[in-house]
């Protein structure tokens, strides 16, 4: 079981890290070289890694995983068109971007160059509720009023008691996320973060993913949620187009 444990760590730092050598696995994940090399070596005979052909000594997830994985061609489309924005997005507001999925009552990090700082937070907070998401909203903002009281609903933990006052606030956030075209959440998912999200569309308007921002939460309250908000909606929407997607309304 041991070993099924390291190939599955070394196989998502690879996915998160690509294109990565041994050296490097190997210090991140904190296991042995030798290890680690059974592992990539196990991964690639299975079909799910290869080398990079550009990068000699590095290793990158296979065509495989993006054809059996649960994505559609339009979410996987605009991972890799987001991927530049991404970037653009950290060097011009120096937080964390990211790129997130709605998956069921949750949201799932899909790309962002700083995939290991946002998926170590989700490790140390839990998985990322979509009512307590700037993306999550952002994405609700986007969706009929009963398909978004049904994921709500979802979101409420097993057997916990409804709670009014918090449901008020989350249908506030998604309204205010209509008007203005993002989302901003200040300190309810980590209490020192906050995070401005905007949309992707696909070409019948419908949420496929929302691009992020994680930023210190005093940030937002020095008055940088609109000019965080302004940049996400552009990238949003210069993605939306790239995938055939409309450009969200704000």
């Amino acid at each position: 079981m041991k070993s099924v444990r390291t190939a599955l760590r070394v196989f998502e730092e690879v996915a998160a890290r690509q294109p990565v050598g041994l050296s490097e696995l190997s210090r991140r994940l904190d296991v042995p070289k030798a290890s680690a090399q059974r592992a990539l070596s196990t991964l690639a005979d299975a079909g799910w890694l290869r080398h990079d052909v550009g990068h000699p000594g590095q290793w990158v997830v296979t065509a495989r995983f993006s054809v059996l994985a649960d994505a559609s061609p339009a979410v996987i489309a605009a991972r890799d068109a987001a991927r530049p924005h991404l970037r653009v997005l950290r060097e011009k507001v120096q937080g964390w971007p990211g790129m997130f999925v709605l998956d069921g009552d949750r949201m799932v990090l899909l790309a962002g160059p700083e995939e290991t700082t946002l998926r170590s937070l989700e490790a140390t907070e839990g998985p990322l509720p979509v009512h307590l998401s700037a993306a999550g909203r952002a994405i609700l903002a986007h969706l009929p009023d009963d398909t978004v009281e049904e994921i709500l609903e979802r979101a409420r933990p097993p057997g916990a008691e409804a709670d009014p006052a918090l449901a008020r606030h989350v249908r506030a956030a998604v309204t205010r996320a209509r008007r203005d075209g993002y989302a901003v959440v200040a300190g309810e998912y980590a209490e020192d973060l906050g995070v401005v999200a905007a949309a992707v569309l696909d070409d019948t308007g419908t949420p496929i993913a929302a691009l992020s921002v994680m930023i210190p939460v005093d940030r937002l309250h020095r008055g940088g949620a609109t000019e965080f908000g302004d940049l996400l909606v552009e990238a949003a929407a210069e993605v939306s187009a790239s995938v055939g997607g409309a450009a969200p309304v704000g």
